[in-house]
């Protein structure tokens, strides 16, 4: 089996109440083909650098799981049939990458300028 990160953007029509419904949905998909989860991370609600398809934002959902290599194009012919999955990149982790343990994801600080910093 090898070690897969991979990164989903969910479009602008599913909203918070969904997000659960959507998650459950990729990592369905991926134990269905007999995938074996090892991380999930939801990163929330983002803003895109510039419109996608009319689209300003997106939420954004990375998974690491284990796989045979000849499941991974019938597991994106899979998610490329649901229209809620704006995006989807898969990657193979090398075998070092693999075996360290996933990064902490953690809130992003937001900056606020103050009325007395210049701009």
């Amino acid at each position: 089996m090898n070690t897969y990160d991979g990164l989903f953007i969910f479009g602008e029509s599913v909203r918070d109440e969904r997000v659960g419904e959507m998650t459950g949905y990729v990592v369905g998909e991926i134990e269905k083909l007999g995938g074996k989860i090892l991380n999930k991370r939801e990163m929330g609600q983002r803003s895109f650098a510039r419109p996608l398809q009319k689209k300003e934002t997106g939420f954004y959902l990375a998974v690491t799981f284990a796989m045979d290599g000849d499941k991974l194009a019938a597991l994106n012919a899979r998610y490329k049939l649901n229209d809620d999955v704006f995006r989807c990149q898969i990657v193979k982790l090398s075998e070092k990458q693999a075996a360290q343990p996933p990064p902490v994801s953690a809130p992003a600080a937001r900056m606020e300028r103050s009325a007395t910093t210049p701009a």
